[in-house]
């Protein structure tokens, strides 16, 4: 009786160590991972020294109430057509690998959006970050730029670098982007 409760009790120590480390194993995959979701836009991406992308998210006043419609998963290569931007990616298969972007899609780029800069570089240790532009009295953002695509490449100096293409969207095109006054008759 007593040797079976010891192998009982190592079983299951050995479950708990094996559950343990899967979830620090998945916990460490997920940090390969940055997603901005339906309703906020990517303006900017800093990449640290071992080359590890993180995808800086903001949600402009002018795009509150605006959602887009974004794949379930980051399983693309990159985001092509003009009338998406990278709503997220997935670098967990190591750094060798493609990076895989999720896209997200919305008819309000391609209206109210023109190119800013296209194949920008962004190297391990560097930054970019998108502006927000204010109206004269520095109340409502008039425009803001969103990163519309995103590749991993090679370079030969460093071991990657990430290419991506920016376009800046102009709130005060949008459809509905102000509320209008409205007369109220009171009897």
């Amino acid at each position: 009786m007593r040797k079976s409760a010891g192998i009982k009790y190592d079983r299951t120590r050995q479950m708990n160590a094996q559950s343990v480390s899967l979830i620090i194993w998945y916990f460490l995959m997920e940090t390969k991972s940055d997603f901005c979701g339906e309703n906020r836009i990517p303006y900017g991406l800093e990449v640290h020294r071992n080359g590890q992308p993180v995808l800086l998210c903001s949600r402009p006043n002018c795009f509150e109430k605006k959602y887009a419609d974004c794949d379930d998963r980051a399983l693309r290569k990159s985001c092509d057509e003009n009338n998406t931007w990278v709503g997220g990616f997935d670098k967990s298969y190591g750094y060798h690998q493609p990076l895989y972007v999720q896209c997200c899609e919305s008819d309000e780029l391609l209206k109210h959006s023109t190119p800013l800069y296209n194949s920008v570089v962004v190297r391990p240790g560097e930054y970019f970050e998108g502006e927000e532009q204010m109206d004269t009295r520095g109340d409502e953002i008039v425009s803001f730029d969103i990163i519309t695509n995103l590749k991993l490449i090679p370079d030969p100096n460093t071991t990657v670098a990430y290419l991506m293409d920016v376009r800046r969207m102009h709130c005060s095109e949008f459809e509905g982007s102000r509320r209008p006054l409205r007369k109220i008759r009171w009897p």
